[in-house]
């Protein structure tokens, strides 16, 4: 199986599921709106959202390497860090990142997933800062 190569948000929508699609565009609209300081990037096929780092990125299920069979991926890149009080974030057996799974446009509860995102978002300028002491 070879990963996929997307370098734009067009041809990497035009590869997933009517279902995923949904999800992945209501996702982007959040992060746009609320985050907009986060430019969109494409690695492994999928996009990331970076302020200094990468902070978060979307993985749907029809793609390579998902490692899940339906819904999309909500990954924060420092899962590991992040508080989780709101109980959404899975890290399973991983080091770092941690997923939201989402199965359909309605598990995407926005409160909580600004609430995880903003905490992100903060830890990036955090370690950002840190780094130019």
């Amino acid at each position: 199986m070879k990963l996929a190569k997307h370098k734009d948000f067009e041809s990497f929508l035009a590869d997933i599921s009517p279902t995923e699609q949904i999800i992945c565009l209501r996702l982007r609209e959040l992060i746009s709106t609320h985050f907009p300081e986060l430019r969109e990037k494409f690695g492994y096929g999928v996009p990331y959202y970076h302020l200094n780092t990468r902070v978060c990125f979307l993985y749907p299920a029809s793609l390579p390497y998902s490692g899940i069979e339906t819904g999309v991926s909500f990954g924060l890149t420092r899962g590991h860090l992040l508080s989780n009080e709101q109980g959404l974030l899975h890290m399973e057996n991983r080091k770092e990142v941690g997923y939201v799974f989402l199965q359909r446009e309605s598990d995407i509860h926005e409160e909580l997933l600004l609430e995880i995102l903003h905490e992100a978002v903060l830890l990036d300028q955090e370690m950002a800062a840190q780094k130019k002491r």
